[in-house]
């Protein structure tokens, strides 16, 4: 029966993406489309058997999935406790009535992983509850969020559509990662729609109907990834002020964002409440005294002051962009991981080469790319000690920094070397 249902959900939103005029992108044909969603799907499924078979639980996805039906088994006990455990607030002291369900309900306390709860909850509705269905579902929701972000780098660059086709659909990690009714998944569905719906606003007409789109999807991720939020903002403000102002867009946003660092130490230093190396600080030693595993750095805890955080900076770049190396005594998962940071270091080196920044279109656009993405690199190898976890994290970003590495890179420049 479940392969059956499974069927007939790939069928629905195949017809989908066949029919949303959301999916209809010029000189890409549909096919195309629903060929990249279905090795989405191959992605999801192959999660499933990962996590089922490493890890005793099933991984977080099962756990989502688990508490999930616990919340959709209260809509036949009493409608509005499903309700109010759905779409009512938590991160409070239970409420009595629900205290014994929320007992056997994780991470009541943290609004961002009982979001993915909430989707959950909502997906058994409609999923029979299936947990692979959820996947699909998951790997729809990811595949949404990759269209929206091909769909803004293919407007900006429409000659390089098919090195971001390939790049954003067919890249391992991203692949595997965000597909699944997870927080990869669902984060990625949030950040390429609020990106694509804010590209609309810089390059058409500002309507309340485009604001009001946007808005949707920001908030949404503001509440599944409050800290990707928090970095986003800044680069789409000083994209939109440097296009609509025709700003020349690096500078502004050097500036911007070295005055904003400044900012940030003043207020770390006048108002200590509200001092976010102390923040940054804290979830660094939250993962270096609670995280266990195999792919550990020998990762220090750090002072909560600018200083420290600056003196970091270095090695966290290094730690997300150029790891896991491809040596040592690693398993079969972190030797793939290593080769596809190994291919991505090269590629980046290549289109450097290949460059030609003077001549570069839509540069507001890239340097949103460019600066969103490296700090929130940044700010994952400022916390984070577990190269699996680095791995996963950076996979929602991939897209926005491999595609800025192919929108400077004048790939003309190859051929010429040849003819000669």
């Amino acid at each position: 029966m479940e392969i059956i249902i499974v069927l007939l959900y790939l069928l629905l939103l195949l017809y989908l993406i066949r029919k949303l005029p959301f999916f209809d992108v010029p000189a890409m044909p549909r096919p195309v489309f629903m060929a990249a969603f279905l090795l989405k799907v191959a992605g999801g499924l192959l999660f499933i058997v990962i996590n089922q078979r490493y890890f005793y639980d099933g991984g977080d996805s099962r756990v989502y999935f688990t508490a999930g039906k616990t919340i959709y088994n209260t809509l036949f006990q009493n409608p509005l406790h499903f309700l109010e455990l759905t779409f009512g607030p938590n991160a409070r002291k239970p409420p009595a009535h629900l205290a014994a369900i929320i007992e056997n309900i994780p991470a009541w306390n943290d609004v961002r992983t009982y979001m993915i709860i909430r989707v959950n909850a909502l997906a058994h509705l409609v999923s029979f509850h299936y947990y692979s269905i959820h996947a699909i579902l998951g790997a729809f929701m990811g595949f949404t969020g990759l269209a929206g972000i091909y769909k803004t780098f293919a407007g900006y660059f429409p000659q390089k559509r098919v090195w971001f086709f390939v790049l954003f659909f067919a890249t391992p990690s991203v692949l595997y990662w965000t597909s699944g009714l997870h927080k990869e998944g669902i984060s990625l569905l949030c950040l390429g729609m609020a990106v694509y719906r804010f590209g609309l606003l810089v390059t058409n007409k500002v309507t309340p109907r485009g604001v009001v789109a946007w808005l949707v999807w920001i908030l949404l991720l503001a509440l599944f990834r409050p800290y990707t939020f928090g970095l986003l903002m800044p680069a789409l403000t000083l994209w939109f002020i440097a296009q609509k102002q025709n700003y020349k867009p690096l500078p502004v946003f050097a500036a911007a964002y070295t005055a904003g660092f400044a900012l940030l130490a003043v207020i770390s230093k006048l108002l200590p409440k509200l001092n976010v190396f102390a923040v940054i600080a804290d979830i660094r030693y939250y993962f270096v005294m609670y995280k266990t595993g195999g792919s550990e750095i020998d990762l220090q805890l750090m002072q909560p002051t600018w200083l420290a955080a600056l003196q970091e900076m270095p090695r966290a770049l290094v730690n997300t962009l150029l790891r896991p190396e491809p040596w040592g005594n690693m398993d079969v998962a972190q030797q793939l991981a290593a080769l596809e940071t190994l291919a991505f270091t090269l590629f980046a080196a290549l289109c450097l080469l290949l460059a030609n920044l003077r001549t570069s279109q839509n540069r507001a656009f890239l340097c949103c790319c460019l600066f969103f993405s490296v700090t929130s690199f940044l700010l994952i190898g400022l916390t984070t000690d577990n190269l699996g976890a680095i791995v996963r994290y950076r996979s929602i970003l991939l897209p926005f920094w491999l595609g800025f590495w192919v929108a400077i890179a004048n790939f003309e420049g190859i051929k010429k070397y040849y003819r000669y």
